[in-house]
């Protein structure tokens, strides 16, 4: 793992940053009515909440914790996905590009449930706390290197 280890690096959370950032800029082309402001609230809300949910977790030192926020994010790659078909339906957004945002909700959706249940079988089997290594704060003070990415996520998890 090189010294760059971070949540960051997750394509988990890019790809649920990069879903955040499209709904911005879809919301940001709403016409200036009292409906759509209301839904831009909530989407808004729900889109970058999965990404903040996924970092927060990541930093957990206990997997129930971890899982936890996973849970949330979940929760909100939904809550996005139901405020996407609204804005579909009230003729703000294309069924293609509606269609393309309702496949990467689900793919977000999919690999945290993939995670959440790695999370719980670990839970159910060790009982212990996870708990990043020294090292992974020692790579800020030119330290050495984070040799493992902390579970559920694997090396492939990572960019």
């Amino acid at each position: 793992m090189s010294k760059d280890y971070s949540y960051r690096n997750l394509i988990l959370w890019q790809r649920a940053q990069a879903l955040a950032l499209r709904v911005i800029q879809i919301v940001q082309q709403l016409p200036n009515q009292w409906g759509n402001a209301i839904v831009a609230r909530q989407i808004i809300a729900s889109a970058t909440s999965v990404s903040a949910n996924i970092a927060e977790g990541h930093a957990r030192f206990t997997p129930g914790a971890h899982r936890n926020h996973l849970s949330i994010a979940k929760g909100s790659a939904a809550e996005t996905d139901s405020w996407l078909d609204l804005l579909h339906r009230l003729g703000h957004l294309s069924e293609k590009d509606e269609d393309v945002l309702h496949t990467e909700c689900l793919w977000i959706m999919s690999s945290l449930t993939s995670k959440i249940l790695d999370l719980e079988q670990y839970d159910q089997q060790k009982r212990r706390p996870l708990k990043e290594a020294r090292e992974t704060y020692d790579t800020l003070r030119g330290g050495g290197e984070q040799s493992e990415p902390i579970w559920p996520f694997i090396e492939s998890d990572y960019a």
